[in-house]
C-alpha cells in the first residue's frame, strides 16, 4: 500500500458583495428608521424622507450597516 503525500489545502477568499443593507435613522429625534440598500463603494447616505411621527419630510442619516446583499 503506497502512502499518500501531504495534502495541500487552499483557502480562497470570498468576493465581497456589491451592495449592502443600511439602517437610516430620522434626524428629527423620533427614533423612526428604515432599511435601504446602497452600493458598497458609495459614501454614507443622507436623504429626505417622510417621517410619520412628525408628519413631515425630514433628514435621514445612515446609522449602521445591517448586512451584505
Amino acid at each position: 500500500m503506497a502512502s499518500e503525500g501531504p495534502q495541500l489545502t487552499v483557502t480562497v477568499a470570498k468576493a465581497k458583495s456589491k451592495s449592502i443593507l443600511v439602517r437610516m435613522v430620522s434626524e428629527a429625534g423620533t427614533g423612526y428608521s428604515f432599511n435601504t440598500p446602497r452600493k458598497r463603494v458609495t459614501e454614507k447616505l443622507v436623504m429626505l424622507r417622510y417621517d410619520p411621527f412628525v408628519r413631515k419630510c425630514v433628514l435621514f442619516k445612515e446609522q449602521r450597516k445591517i448586512c451584505s446583499i
